[in-house]
């Protein structure tokens, strides 16, 4: 008997245990959550960035390093044909993935880092003004190159003079009658390429292949090889620089292909030239250009379909009226530009002022800055990422603007400016990695918008 009320009591005590629990439970549900501790690794995680930081700096000089000794060097202690000839395959192969390995690098920064970087935007964006390589500045005095394997200019200049190496001169000149819908198609590597406008209905282009070389068999066979094919086929009047395949070693040499060419100015001119400066003057035709390992110096490029593309060189243009613009690894000096789709990367932009609409794609450089939003300005659009922007709203009229930030800063002139949203809002807690900015400068509800979508980049209207 005894046995058997002890058992019942035991039931009893563990039904009520399991209710208990059970009801704890339930509480423990149904209870809010508790705010979250205000985070506590600041200092830690600015440490790690700036180890960051500082490491992938380190990176990129020793890829600047590499760079300068392997692939500009023109100086290989290899014949001729091959050094110049894979030396454009081998520079792109080697920078064919850079971006996508930058940006593969950081596509877990927000997540890893996080809420600690509240302010750090306009200084993080600074940081990464300089880390494009310097690709510019190798080819910054392309006007007045030697292009030569073992030599420097002085050297061979003493040389020349010596009778240590011999050099030899191959001119050509060609004239073809054009209409107004007639194309001047030019491709040249190693020299440099002179526009000149007349009034003449004639394409004419004058051409001086110069070698030098202490093998002055070598010299002989380049002179015999080397020549300029023109054609005409249908509207399009071509020119093309061809080198002669030289095998085998002939110690120093030396190689110039010039070009001097005289057009009307309202023509199409379809360029390429390859290490080598480009000089235009004012043109009204479009213009496709390419140029590579070199200097555009453009005056007035007046058409409004007009296609520029330079890579690893500087472009310099006083005014770019319209169409695609493409800078990599350098940077563009202009002075008015308008009506453009233009993508820069690893590259600045400076333009002293913009007009009507403007499409700009940005990324990795020392930045768009702008010092003048014209009137006519309708619609502006920016895509940045890890560069910076500054805008100069001076001479503006009334715009509309919508500003997104993800990992940078926004900075703007209250007198002049007003924004009547900010998501997320001053007076909500927490910290967002994106903030979004709208509001308008002038009047508001104006034909005038700026859309700018900035990732790691500070933003600057004054």
């Amino acid at each position: 008997m005894k046995t058997k009320i002890f058992k019942h009591g035991l039931l009893a005590a563990i039904a009520v245990l399991a209710i208990s629990t059970t009801v704890a439970a339930q509480d423990s549900v149904l209870a809010p959550p508790a705010p979250p501790a205000a985070p506590k690794v600041y200092v830690y995680k600015n440490k790690a960035l700036k180890q960051n930081m500082a490491g992938l700096k380190v990176k990129m000089k020793q890829l600047q390093k590499q760079m300068n000794k392997k692939n500009f060097k023109m100086n290989l202690d290899m014949d001729m044909n091959f050094a110049f000839k894979d030396l454009d395959k081998n520079f792109t192969e080697n920078f064919k993935d850079f971006g996508k390995n930058f940006n593969e690098s950081f596509k877990d920064f927000g997540k890893n880092f996080g809420e600690g970087f509240k302010d750090f935007g306009e200084n993080f964006s600074g940081s990464f003004s300089d880390l494009a390589p310097n690709v510019s500045g190798s080819f910054s005095n392309m006007d007045g190159i030697n292009f030569s394997n073992n030599f420097n200019d002085d050297e061979y200049k003493q040389k020349l003079a010596s009778g240590q190496v011999t050099e030899k001169v191959k001119n050509y000149s060609k004239s073809y009658s054009a209409d107004a819908n007639d194309i001047l198609q030019i491709n040249n590597s190693f020299g440099k390429v002179v526009v000149n406008t007349w009034a003449k209905n004639e394409f004419k282009v004058d051409v001086q292949m110069k070698f030098g070389s202490e093998d002055e068999d070598f010299v002989n066979k380049m002179m015999e090889g080397s020549s300029i094919s023109d054609s005409k086929s249908g509207s399009v009047v071509s020119f093309k620089t061809n080198l002669a395949n030289i095998k085998g070693r002939h110690g120093n040499t030396h190689m110039e292909i010039n070009y001097t060419i005289y057009m009307p100015a309202g023509n199409m001119l379809d360029l390429t030239n390859k290490f080598g400066s480009v000089t235009l003057p004012d043109l009204s035709g479009k213009t496709l250009l390419r140029v590579s390992y070199g200097t555009l110096n453009a005056q007035r490029l007046l058409n409004r379909d007009n296609d520029v593309k330079v890579n690893f060189g500087d472009a310099n243009i006083v005014t770019f009226n319209g169409g695609k613009l493409y800078i990599g690894y350098g940077k563009l000096k202009a002075g008015t530009v308008s009506n453009v789709d233009a993508n820069i990367s690893f590259a600045g932009m400076t333009v002293d002022r913009l007009k009507n609409n403007v499409d700009v794609n940005i990324k990795y450089g020392n930045g768009f800055d702008i010092g003048a939003i014209d009137k006519s300005v309708r619609n502006l659009t920016i895509n940045a990422s890890f560069t910076k922007i500054k805008l100069d709203f001076k001479d503006a009229d009334s715009f509309n603007f919508d500003v997104v930030t993800k990992f940078g800063g926004f900075n703007y002139d209250d007198d002049n400016m007003k924004v009547t949203t900010k998501t997320p809002g001053d007076e909500e807690r927490g910290w967002s990695s994106t903030k979004t900015y709208k509001g308008y400068i002038g009047k508001n509800n104006s034909d005038g918008k700026i859309a700018i979508n900035a990732s790691y980049t500070d933003v600057k209207f004054y």
